[in-house]
């Protein structure tokens, strides 16, 4: 027994020689594999043309279903008799707009979707009017919430408002009934307007200006008049009752630098802490914003959250 023991399990000096060679070339290469994450730097994957490769696909997909969709459409009127023919094509949004010269203010539905624009966002125009929102400038348009950056470029040139319509009244005098002279409340400007000048509207009192200041601070200032109805408590009948009191400047806005900013300096209403926080990430990965619409490439920032947060960021 001894001797069949020696036999399979005894090393001869050569056998010997061999393991202690096998033995030191499995701990170098342990060794290391230990050690080598600490001194060699992983290699950066661009990943650039793969992701235009993907908008690529993504635009080229949009156009077939545009087209598939357009199709399904005619086909569909196809097998109908003309007076439902009539009202199905005016509940279809018009895929490719027609562009032409024309006045926003009390501009026909129709007209709009000839535009291009969708049924929803016509309905915010027409709720705008509704509540006596006129367009005086070209940029009164891009006010209105759902119309994006890129929609509004595309309008501009065919926007004509009459200069003649509008007049701007800070003060305006009227007669009352013993025709003496009554001057009408100065309109309020939100974005310069302290505590005492918000108290002097009617309908707003001292917890109303407050709240109003405090967001204003929050946002950076107001872009849009309709940004007080996101104020808790101040709903639309609020709203309706003050807005001829009151008027934005735009300019007064405190913009954020996208291409400097820390996460911190990105707290605001419109964004959570994880969005701000990818926005910053992609910036430090894939270097500076060359757009503002580039933020989108985060995947947290959607459509309506970049159509609200877009008028507060700038590129620098």
């Amino acid at each position: 027994m001894k001797q069949f023991i020696r036999d399979y399990l005894t090393f001869n000096k050569r056998e010997r020689n061999g393991l202690f060679v096998l033995l030191s070339i499995i701990v170098i290469l342990l060794i290391y594999l230990i050690i080598s994450d600490k001194f060699i730097s992983p290699e950066k994957v661009d990943f650039t043309k793969f992701e235009k490769e993907i908008e690529k696909h993504n635009f080229e997909l949009k156009k077939l279903n545009d087209t598939l969709k357009k199709t399904n459409e005619i086909l569909f009127l196809s097998t109908k008799t003309e007076t439902e023919k009539i009202i199905i094509t005016e509940n279809i949004e018009i895929t490719q707009p027609e562009y032409f010269n024309f006045n926003p203010n009390n501009l026909a539905e129709k007209d709009w979707k000839r535009l291009g624009l969708k049924n929803e966002q016509i309905q915010t125009i027409k709720n705008y009017e509704k509540k006596g929102g006129e367009f005086r400038i070209n940029e009164d348009v891009k006010k209105i919430y759902s119309i994006s950056e890129k929609e509004f470029k595309l309008l501009e040139p065919y926007i004509q408002i009459p200069k003649e319509s509008f007049k701007l009244k800070e003060f305006k005098i009227t007669k009352s009934e013993n025709n003496s002279p009554k001057i009408a409340p100065a309109i309020v400007e939100l974005n310069m307007a302290d505590s005492a000048q918000l108290t002097n509207i009617k309908g707003i009192g001292s917890f109303f200006a407050k709240s109003i200041i405090k967001y204003r601070n929050s946002l950076g200032g107001f872009v849009a008049k309709v940004q007080l109805m996101e104020i808790w408590k101040f709903d639309f009948d609020k709203f309706e009752e003050i807005e001829k009191f009151i008027k934005v400047d735009p300019t007064k806005i405190k913009p954020i630098n996208i291409n400097t900013c820390k996460v911190e300096e990105l707290k605001h209403p419109y964004l959570n802490w994880n969005t701000a926080n990818a926005i910053i990430n992609y910036r430090i990965n894939h270097g500076r914003y060359k757009t503002l619409e580039d933020i989108k490439k985060t995947d947290l920032v959607d459509d309506e959250t970049y159509r609200k947060i877009v008028p507060y960021l700038l590129l620098e």
